[in-house]
């Protein structure tokens, strides 16, 4: 039997190198939803209106996106969250408010950049059988992932209608950048808690 080992090697060997473990409940992976999430914790942290301390504030969500799609009410939430932290009242009904919060999404995705020095994956036809895909061979690659989020705050008074603070797009950001050499591999990123380095983000 172990005089067969030496010809099932290469097999094993191209058969380790198609394996790809992908577990995930939702649509999107734990590493893409934290990059969606925390470009929205960036926007919450630069959120610094010019109203005196107290002020009720009424959050107007109609022009932000899909009611009850999760990036959407993660971002409206992380707004909330801010300013609470600086001690501002939120009002539950539009008639409560001294100050309205008019908030519009300008952006909530991911870029993708990607490099390779190597042999790609590629389609082979097998007669018969349909497809079969060859293991990728990379000397070197790049993989970048940048969560982007672009939202507009506007706080006009209730009554008048007026401008009080804001106006201007706010810009958050996170990355993942996944680089390897061979055998070796660096990883950079502001995720606190990341998925497992070998994970498929797709």
């Amino acid at each position: 039997m172990y005089r067969f080992l030496p010809l099932l090697l290469p097999v094993l060997l191209v058969a380790a190198g198609c394996t790809t473990i992908r577990e995930t409940e939702p649509g999107q992976t734990a590493r893409h939803q934290m990059l969606l999430t925390n470009a929205a914790d960036d926007v919450g942290a630069q959120i610094a209106p010019n109203l005196p301390a107290g002020t009720r504030i009424y959050v107007d969500t109609t022009n932000f996106g899909s009611e009850g799609e999760y990036r959407s009410q993660y971002v409206i939430s992380a707004i909330k969250a801010a300013l609470l932290r600086q001690g501002y009242g939120l009002a539950r009904e539009i008639g409560d408010a001294d100050t309205i919060l008019d908030i519009s999404n300008g952006a909530l995705s991911i870029d993708r950049t990607e490099k390779l020095f190597g042999i790609p994956s590629a389609d082979v036809p097998i007669p018969l059988a349909g497809t079969a895909s060859t293991p990728e061979v990379a000397l070197w690659k790049s993989k970048k992932r940048t969560g982007i989020a672009k939202v507009l705050l506007t706080f006009y008074d209730a009554e008048t209608g007026t401008l009080q603070s804001g106006g201007m797009p706010l810009y958050g950001y996170s990355h993942y950048d996944r680089s390897s050499i061979l055998f070796y591999g660096r990883t950079k990123t502001d995720l606190k808690d990341t998925p497992p380095k070998d994970s498929d983000d797709e």
